[in-house]
């Protein structure tokens, strides 16, 4: 298999800077929800709504960036102060219901219990990334980052419920383009990546072998290239998604709504 190169900017011509696409993957799985869905959030540029449990996911992530450190105790003290901290900030007018603010505490003593005596290994959080593949510019951020020996540990914390069936996790897009990301910077070391799913406690992760890495390339092109090609960004036919999408509710996607009067 030959290999695609990932390039820097200071690779690239002229020419080349100016026709770059910026790419992430939260902009790939919209699309992959929903074409029409890619198309009024990123085109179209509608605007969005309040969403609980994606403020919610906001508030234990930033508690998990500014709590965890290396050589410091985690004290479950700490944690549930810095959730009360970040309530008010992520959320102003109060608009995550009781239920689901009890939630996140119970994610993060959960979080205590299982990690209160353990050594963490913190090369970074929040890491933000940035590499070109084709004329694209992936750009995105990881939760954490852990280096152990030749080891590269990437994590990504999940706070919903939805999780990733076990068997998909190597062709996982989002652990694909940490790993590559990961393998741009330290070619060098092995890649392991894994989805956290704070609710359940679970983590499902793959190995990236040297394959695995040029599989994502190959992938992450031809999904990209998909996007750009499409001109009708038709409605998924799963309609249990527009049951959740902004869209079908701010009446921007007819199909959502339609949909969502009829269920």
């Amino acid at each position: 298999m030959s290999s695609i190169t990932i390039k820097s900017y200071e690779e690239l011509s002229d020419l080349e800077l100016l026709s770059l696409v910026d790419f992430s993957y939260s902009r790939i799985d919209t699309y992959q929800q929903c074409p029409a869905k890619y198309f009024y959030s990123y085109i179209s540029k509608e605007p969005r709504l309040f969403n609980p449990p994606a403020a919610l996911g906001n508030i234990v992530h930033s508690v998990l960036e500014n709590v965890l450190e290396n050589n410091k105790e985690l004290r479950l003290d700490d944690l549930e102060e810095e959730y009360n901290k970040n309530i008010p900030i992520w959320d102003p007018n109060k608009d995550i219901p009781n239920d689901l603010i009890s939630v996140g505490s119970n994610i993060l003593r959960e979080f205590y219990d299982e990690h209160f005596d353990k050594d963490f290994n913190i090369y970074d959080k929040e890491l933000s990334f940035s590499f070109i593949i084709g004329s694209y510019n992936i750009i995105g951020y990881i939760d954490r980052v852990d280096i152990v020996g030749e080891r590269v540990s990437i994590t990504d914390y999940k706070t919903g419920k939805w999780e990733v069936a076990l068997k998909d996790v190597p062709t996982n897009m989002q652990l694909g383009i940490y790993a590559l990301a990961m393998h741009n910077i330290f070619p060098e070391k092995e890649i392991y990546a894994e989805l956290h799913y704070l609710r359940s406690g679970k983590k499902k992760g793959h190995l990236f072998s040297l394959e695995d890495i040029e599989q994502v390339k190959v992938r992450l092109i031809t999904s990209i290239n998909k996007i750009i090609n499409d001109t009708s960004f038709t409605p998924t036919a799963n309609v249990r998604i527009c049951s959740y999408c902004d869209h079908a509710k701010t009446g921007a996607c007819p199909t959502g709504v339609f949909r969502n009067r009829n269920r």
